[in-house]
């Protein structure tokens, strides 16, 4: 490690621990900015006070219950802070400290008093990506904060979070729950479409680069927000009571520095960090959105000047030579009170519609450079939304491609290649997903898919069908992602807003020169008829993936539609469109048409409805009703309503769809042959649902799936594969070495599944017979009443036997008792250890009762107890 540090290059741990130091100590020294300059700024800014419910539920007294919320919500591979106390402590002993907490942390809101060890922490360093790593301000400086008092700023932090979902504004998104970082994409790229229409207005996008903007954060500023915003005296007291006297070690190469102050700024790492941020941030944003000097896009009522996330801002200023010193202006104004700072090296302006000569003009005057793409949250965006694909896709995907070239040669199994492609690949890949879902060649995602099996199967011949390794795990599948899928479930959560209706504001600028109302579009055809829907690079991408699945979510008229939405979007702008679900009265249970409701009654619901819209409605629902109304709730219904784990839920139903007609496998018609006998679909699912996931092991599961799929290579096979090569059985070499063979048939085999069987019916005190379902499968007769531990017990038995099997393949070595009593041990000991570090987490997994194996061990088996581990 090298750092630049007054004019010369150090390397020795001293010296770079020096310069981390000064850095830090000059970052964090206290800005000289005049209390009665915020006083007088945000007194111009016309706050709004809190109501009196609101101010309520910020103060009240901290409850149990709140604790052991937060208690729970803890991150158990979070490292601690100066104390060492794990999270994992709290929540193995919350029933211990939280009466102590309860005390401490109510204390702090009447007192302002606090734990000193609350005022310390640990700042470490991450390296920022894509920058000179010899300069110290190219690292960001994360706070390991003690675990108590993270529990009283999560507290604080959930309250404070039901306040904000109402007062930040809908343009910034950062930190609340319901908010989407895609919306700010969205907005981008809309706009981008706006001004490529209206062509003959210049248009400038700043992205704001504010340097360091939470260690800059003046805390006068907003300690004097909250007294504005008369936020309450508990939850002032609690936030006071942290930013007042802070201190901090700077951990580096594994050594820490001395103390250094901290004087300002908003601890990376705590939970109230962000909000503090955000709601210093609100101030700025609503000076921005009030100053009608300060010119965006104006529609339809709304203006649209900015989006923000955290520190990202992007603003949008029509005619920017004109306009960008006011911007900054007001901009820098804020940041004079605030501890704001512009850096304006790396701030930026991303111009439409303006020529070569007039962009230079703009830097002259700005001071700002004026690229050809500018990186927004992630998404590289241009002038030209045409060019989204290659500045974003293929980039990232050259990326993954070297990645998965550096890691080919790796000794990984083959659930550990998976494992890396969905957490190292399909990350990446979802993030643009849900971004600029805008993807039409499916041949590129083929391409994609052949990179990924190639680089799971080892550059070799894949040997289990690819509609096998992309099924869910809980349908015998492997869970590789496929990525088609992937990406047409993130353009259908796009598109349940235009189902909805309720993002007024993005779907008014996305639609913007739209004669019709979406629901025109998405049901009733409209886009036949207005050519220019698909004049709009996002529309006609979303609108492709509509049209897939449309006959999927429905066969006949959906009851989430608008028949007013559809036709008058434009002429009627209402907020609130009366859909069909509301308009008719359905007779559960029965058979019958719904029939449309009377006017008044419409009207009880929906006060804009006149009698000439119920006209209007009554022509449609007379249409509509020639085909049918879809009065059962579907799929789309159901999925409209969520608003969690949308893309996990979408995409296992599209996949579901994907392999419905390979549900049963070749290898499950196999294995019924081979043990004469058919295997019900609930047997299956007893598999995969319950007996794999007895274990934790990757080892296990792989062992479980390798062999219902038929992955390993039998002398019958490799002789099909290969010519002039003996087929008969490794170890009796008598037999053709079929798969059942060589697991089941071989008389070499005999003797060892019979010795495993007598051996684990001694053990459990069981009596189960010989059979290969039972031995090689785990399926019981159904009759049998088994006890769950005896069920995971044996599974484990038969389990570690076929790993015994599976060491020795190819070889014409016999498996023997000692072998599979070693490594039953080795899954006995691997269970224990896995129940304890869950434990030591505090997320305790049920624990295995081994008592039957360690007394059949005390007693036949004569081998120290120490040795095997046996408590």
């Amino acid at each position: 490690m090298k750092i630049k540090t007054e004019g010369k290059i150090v390397n020795s741990d001293k010296e770079i621990s020096e310069a981390f130091q000064k850095y830090y100590e000059y970052l964090y020294s206290k800005d000289n900015i005049n209390p009665e300059n915020i006083t007088e700024y945000l007194g111009k800014q016309k706050l709004d006070k809190i109501t009196d419910e609101q101010r309520l539920d910020l103060n009240r007294e901290i409850a149990e219950k709140e604790i052991l919320m937060a208690i729970r919500s803890l991150d158990s591979n979070k490292t601690p802070g100066p104390d060492g106390f794990i999270a994992g402590f709290y929540k193995l002993e919350q029933s211990e400290v939280i009466l102590f907490l309860k005390k401490l942390m109510n204390q702090a809101l009447q007192t302002q008093v606090i734990p000193e060890s609350w005022r310390e922490a640990t700042i470490t360093m991450i390296p920022k990506e894509g920058v000179d790593l010899s300069e110290v301000r190219n690292y960001r400086p994360i706070s390991l904060l003690n675990t108590d008092y993270k529990i009283f700023t999560k507290i604080l932090a959930n309250r404070l979070k039901e306040f904000l979902e109402g007062w930040i504004g809908e343009d910034q998104t950062g930190f609340l729950p319901s908010r989407s970082i895609k919306d700010n994409v969205r907005t981008i790229i809309d706009a981008l479409e706006f001004y490529e229409q209206h062509n003959q207005r210049e248009v400038g996008f700043l992205s704001v680069d504010a340097e360091k903007a939470f260690d800059n954060l003046n805390w006068t500023f907003f300690k004097l927000l909250f007294q504005e915003l008369d936020l309450g005296a508990q939850i002032q007291n609690g936030i006071n009571s942290i930013y007042d006297v802070q201190w901090a070690k700077i951990l580096i190469n594994g050594q820490e520095t001395s103390k250094i102050k901290i004087n300002k700024g908003t601890r990376q790492g705590c939970p109230l960090s962000p909000l503090i941020f955000i709601m210093a941030l609100e101030i700025l944003l609503r000076a921005i959105q009030k100053d009608t000097n300060l010119q965006g896009i104006r529609l339809d009522k709304q203006d649209y000047k900015y989006r923000a996330f955290a520190d990202d801002v992007i603003c949008i200023i029509e005619n920017p030579i004109q306009n960008i010193q006011k911007w900054t202006a007001k901009i820098e104004e804020f940041g004079r009170v605030a501890g704001l700072k512009i850096n304006k090296k790396k701030t930026m302006i991303l111009t439409k519609n303006m020529s070569k000569r007039k962009q230079k003009e703009l830097q002259e005057i700005s001071g700002m450079e004026t690229p050809a793409k500018i990186k927004y949250l992630g998404i590289w965006i241009s002038a030209k939304n045409n060019q989204l694909l290659d500045l974003n896709y293929t980039r990232k995907w050259k990326e993954i491609k070297g990645d998965l070239e550096k890691w080919k040669n790796l000794n990984v199994s083959l659930l550990g290649r998976i494992a890396v492609i969905k957490m190292n690949i399909l990350p990446k890949l979802l993030y643009l997903f849900q971004n600029i879902p805008i993807i039409r060649s499916t041949k590129l995602f083929k391409d994609w898919q052949k990179e990924i099996m190639r680089f799971i199967w080892r550059n070799k011949k894949a040997r289990i069908k690819y509609s096998t390794m992309i099924a869910q795990k809980t349908q015998g599948g492997f869970g590789v992602p496929d990525l088609n899928l992937y990406h047409d479930a993130c353009a259908l959560c796009w598109l349940k807003d235009w189902v909805k209706l309720q993002k007024i504001k993005i779907l008014n600028l996305e639609g913007h020169e739209l004669r019709r109302g979406w629901h025109g579009y998405l049901w009733y055809g409209k886009t036949k008829i207005e050519k220019q829907f698909g004049n709009h690079f996002i529309r006609s991408a979303l609108f492709r993936i509509w049209d897939k699945y449309k006959c999927r979510f429905h066969t006949k008229t959906p009851l989430w539609l608008s028949p007013v939405e559809a036709d008058h979007r434009r002429l009627l702008g209402w907020r609130n469109w009366p859909t069909y679900r509301e308009l008719l009265i359905i007779e559960n249970g029965k058979r019958k048409p719904p029939i449309l409701k009377e006017l008044v009654t419409i009207q009880e619901i929906n006060r804009n409805v006149s009698w000439y819209q119920y006209f209007q409605i009554r022509e449609a629902y007379r249409r509509d009703n020639m085909v049918g109304f879809d009065q059962e709730q579907g799929f789309w219904d159901k999925f409209i309503l969520i608003n969690k784990k949308n893309i996990s839920i979408m995409y296992n139903n599209l996949l579901t769809w994907d392999t419905e007609t390979v549900r049963v496998t070749k290898a499950m018609v196999l294995w019924a042959r081979n043990i004469e006998r058919p295997i019900q679909m609930y047997e299956w699912e007893s598999i995969w649902n319950k007996k794999i996931k007895y274990t934790y092991s990757a080892d296990l599961k792989e062992n479980w799936l390798k062999l219902l799929h038929r992955w390993y290579l039998t002398p019958k096979k490799i002789g099909q594969m290969y010519k002039n090569t003996n087929n008969k059985c490794w170890r009796c070499k008598t037999n053709t070495g079929t798969y059942f063979h060589m697991w089941w048939k071989c008389k070499k085999l005999e003797k060892f599944w019979t010795g495993i069987l007598e051996e684990s019916n001694i053990i459990l005190k069981t009596k189960f017979v010989k059979k290969p379902e039972l031995l090689l499968l785990g399926l019981y007769d159904p009759r049998d009443k088994i006890d769950p531990n005896i069920d995971k017990l044996f599974t484990l038995f038969i389990t570690a036997a076929r790993l015994v099997i599976a060491r020795l393949w190819k070889s014409t070595e016999t498996p023997t008792k000692e072998l599979w009593l070693e490594k039953l041990l080795e899954i006995k000991n691997m269970d224990q250890l896995s129940f304890l570090i869950k434990r030591m987490n505090g997320a305790p997994m049920k624990t295995t009762d081994w008592t039957y194996l360690e007394d059949y061990l005390r007693e036949k088996i004569q081998i120290n107890d120490v040795g095997l581990g046996i408590t």
